[in-house]
């Protein structure tokens, strides 16, 4: 139903809707170096929806990634900008990594102890907080990150070769940043299925008073799955930025924050799952570009289509928990 309704919206670009389907298709899978491509916008995607699945597994809505994957950036850019290009690769990649993982982690916690401390709603805090990021972002592009020789555009100087994750395949952009994305997905499912923090999660996220009454301890558990979550959202900007711009930017695709959204539920909340929808998602980005530069469509109906998937998906879950029976209306009579 999704992709009916993103090929409704494709007809009023006056294109036939499989022709472009088609498009996407090869623009995503049907080379080599489309499928690296694919890999490459995936990247975030795997991240950031395998810390938002822990946290949306115990209802604690971190729609907050945007800005936590924003704030993490910034912070691993912080240490590239500020190293020279003499020093130790590993030392100040590790660094990055560390410096993203926290920088991710200390902003969704903030929206974690607000619902903790006075029950303030996770959607709207974590919603809120990533407007502050952007606006954080944006005064340090037009004030002292920006790179004097960029001509009044909102640029940083370009990262030392020690502040870039290694490519890992030759000719093609997919980076270091894979491998995180593969960890975080092991980590996690051996998180959710295999560890007491995870039954614990589950059983908070169904009845948090029977929880607590269980001796769960819901405030610890509420701000490491907050932690988590966020962190992960600010490695995935850190291996952006690190990876692939080089350079901090206004423009480093924070949308994967609200695409990782989609990717979390299309795969049922499972890690293993979420990871190949990451894929599918990331070969719709590229196929995106490449239809908008060969068959002049926008890159938005990408936008389009994700949406109306979503919407397609969370409608079918109404079906789990309701049943739908027509029922003949009984005349006046009848009833008498």
């Amino acid at each position: 139903m999704g992709l009916i309704a993103g090929g409704i919206a494709i007809i009023f670009t006056r294109t036939n809707p499989l022709t472009v389907y088609h498009a996407i298709l090869v623009g995503a899978f049907g080379s080599t170096y489309n499928f690296s491509e694919t890999l490459v916008a995936a990247i975030p995607l795997i991240l950031i929806s395998a810390g938002l699945l822990l946290a949306f597994k115990m209802k604690f809505w971190n729609i907050g990634a945007y800005g936590q994957y924003i704030i993490g950036a910034m912070c691993s850019s912080y240490i590239a900008l500020h190293v020279s290009q003499q020093s130790s690769s590993v030392l100040v990649l590790s660094l990055m990594v560390l410096a993203g993982l926290i920088g991710g982690a200390v902003w969704a916690t903030i929206s974690a102890l607000l619902k903790l401390f006075w029950e303030v709603n996770e959607v709207i805090s974590t919603l809120l907080l990533n407007y502050i990021a952007l606006y954080i972002l944006d005064f340090f592009m037009h004030g002292p990150w920006r790179d004097p020789a960029s001509h009044g555009f909102p640029l940083s100087k370009p990262f030392p070769a020690c502040a870039q994750l290694p490519i890992l395949l030759h000719r093609t952009r997919i980076h270091l940043g894979l491998v995180f994305g593969v960890i975080a997905t092991i980590v996690i499912y051996i998180l959710i299925k295999k560890t007491r923090f995870g039954y614990e999660n589950e059983v908070i996220g169904e009845n948090p008073t029977a929880a607590k009454y269980a001796g769960i301890n819901v405030f610890r558990n509420t701000l490491i799955a907050a932690g988590i979550s966020g962190g992960l959202a600010g490695l995935a900007g850190m291996a952006q930025v690190s990876g692939i711009i080089h350079m901090i930017q206004m423009e480093i695709n924070a949308d994967y924050g609200y695409t990782a959204i989609i990717v979390s539920w299309l795969g049922a909340l499972n890690p293993i799952a979420s990871f190949f929808v990451a894929i599918i998602l990331g070969g719709l980005e590229a196929g995106g570009y490449q239809i908008q530069m060969t068959m002049n469509v926008p890159f938005g109906i990408v936008g389009v289509i994700e949406s109306s998937i979503l919407f397609a998906l969370l409608g079918g879950e109404l079906f789990k928990t309701h049943k739908l029976v027509l029922r003949r209306k009984k005349s006046h009579r009848q009833i008498q």
